[in-house]
Order: C-alpha cells, then structure tokens, then sequence
C-alpha cells in the first residue's frame, strides 16, 4: 500500500496507519507533529509508541520534583536537536550519502543495545550470585559460634580515617559509577574499606571496623561508614556522573541527527526505541547524583540499600 503523503510503500494497512502517525519525514509532509498518546503516570514523559512507554516503565521511579524537572530538561534537548541545523545539512546530502549514514546508524543501535543489553546482564548475574553465596554461608553457618576466630579477624583489621578515605577517592573511575550499587561496593572494598571492615550480622547488616583511635566500632545497617564514604568521594563522584551523563547526551545527539526518513518502519520504531533509552539513562544518572549526595549527608535512598546489601554479601564473616 502507498502512502498517498510521501509515497512510501508499506505491506499492510496497519503498517499505513503506523507509518502515517510516527514517521517524521511523512509527518513533515502532513503538517503534523508526532502525536504522544502515551504518557508515564509517575513521570509525565510522553511517547508516540506503547512500545517505548512499556520500556519507559521498567526502569522508571521518577517521583521527585526533581527528576520531573530534569525530564522536562531532557524533553527540551530533544526538541533542540531535532529542530538543530545538522538535520537540515543532512537533508541537502545525496540519497547515497543519506543510506550510508542510515546503514552506519543501524549498526550504532545495535551495538548500543547490546552492550546494555550485556551489561545489565552481568550486573543481574553477579547480583544473585552474591546472595546465592551469602544463602550458602549462613546454611552452613556452624550452631557453635567461634568467637576466638571472630575477635581475631575483627582485631586485624586495619584503622578507618578521614585521611586514608580521602586519599583512596583517586581510585573511583567512571566504571565503578557506570556500575552503580556493584561498582561503588568493588570500589569500596578494594580499595579504602578492604582489610578495614567485616560484616558480623547478615540480617541486620552490621558491620563491624576499627575508627583513627584504633577503637571498633559496631556499625547496624553500614550507616555511619557509607556516610563518611559517599561524603569522601562526593565531588570526583559527581563530576564522573557528569562525565558519564555528557557522553550520554553525545550520543543521543547523534541519533537525533541522524535522518531516518529512509527507514522502513520496524527500523523507524528501533530507533525511536533507542533514543528514548537513552533518555532513560541519562535520566538515571541524574537520580543516581542525588542519591549519593544523600548518601553522603546520612539518608537512605534506594542506592543505599542495594549498596549495603553489596557491602554485606562480599564482607560477611562465617564466624
């Protein structure tokens, strides 16, 4: 069936009627703006596909003004980068020029999707393969406590300071932020917290180390030394979010660039998918500033528990 707008042949009715509502270079030809009849109810985030608010809502806990404001922000950039005049230089390239950059963006999707894809993943397995471990320690957590045992690794412990924790905050990368809950617990535990902390009690995730006067301190729910962590990596933490959330934003600016007016419509649909998931992740890094900025100040978002949760499976001690 052909378009009677722009003469676009498409297989079936449906496709037609798709087409006719979300395609932008048909759209341009109607007068219209791609129509959002979709919208999150946590968030207010519009979209033309059902598709893309279901993807939207897998990941979406925006329930602040906060993220309603960066959203807001984000839908700004969109409309920026589409109205950018890259769109038009693109637009003045010859049909061949114009497959070639598709073709490339096709591939950039695909890799894109994958590495996420593969990287949530990872983080998914290696999360329950931690609470496999901890479930096997405590099952097999003797009825007779030896308590020599405990006390001896608890008075080996290496002291806590503010000094050594500023010092260690050169060692947090980008890929510990990327990772959230699992890298900043890597990062902990390799490098300022390792051989200076033991989790005693998995239910109430205490941890037990010893303070700069050489003092142990007993620790319910990791508290007080997630606090004096997150207050010592607070500024290299937020500008590697920032770090991150800018190469975000490079990319989504190039597939808004990108003329998909030659893509037929399952290719149409995939890059919109795309697009809008990069606006979910930008969107997630934001959240993730603010919750470690309250981490830092003693308050317990979401981020707080996974990131003890983390700390306890990998620093509990049988005893």
């Amino acid at each position: 069936m052909e378009c009677e707008y722009c003469n676009q042949v498409l297989r079936t009715s449906s496709s037609l009627k798709q087409h006719q509502k979300t395609a932008k270079y048909c759209l341009s030809k109607q007068n219209k703006e791609p129509a959002k009849e979709y919208y999150c109810s946590a968030c207010n985030t519009g979209f033309t596909l059902k598709y893309s608010l279901q993807k939207h809502l897998q990941i979406c806990k925006s329930n602040t003004p906060e993220i309603h404001q960066i959203s807001e922000e984000l839908d700004l950039v969109k409309k920026d980068l589409e109205s950018s005049l890259c769109r038009e230089k693109l637009l003045n390239k010859s049909l061949e020029e114009k497959d070639k950059i598709i073709s490339e963006q096709k591939i950039i999707i695909k890799k894109l999707e994958t590495k996420y894809k593969k990287q949530i993943e990872m983080q998914n397995k290696d999360l329950q393969d931690r609470i496999q471990s901890m479930a096997e320690k405590a099952i097999a957590k003797p009825s007779t406590i030896n308590q020599n045992n405990t006390t001896q690794i608890i008075n080996n412990l290496l002291p806590i300071t503010a000094e050594h924790l500023d010092d260690q905050v050169q060692y947090l990368t980008k890929d510990h932020v990327t990772n959230g809950a699992i890298g900043y617990a890597k990062y902990a535990l390799e490098f300022p917290l390792k051989d200076r902390l033991v989790c005693t009690d998995v239910s109430r995730r205490k941890g037990k180390y010893k303070d700069s006067d050489g003092n142990i301190v007993s620790d319910p729910e990791m508290t007080s030394i997630t606090k004096k962590l997150f207050s010592a990596i607070k500024d290299r933490n937020s500008a590697l979010i920032d770090e991150h959330a800018l190469d975000l934003k490079v990319k989504l600016d190039q597939f808004n660039c990108s003329d998909n007016n030659e893509m037929d419509e399952p290719d149409s649909v995939e890059f919109s998918s795309v697009t809008d998931k990069l606006v979910d992740y930008i969107t997630a890094a934001y959240s993730q500033k603010r919750q470690s900025r309250e981490m830092s100040e003693g308050l317990k978002p979401e981020l707080f528990q996974e990131f003890v949760k983390e700390l306890v499976s990998v620093s509990y001690v049988l005893k």
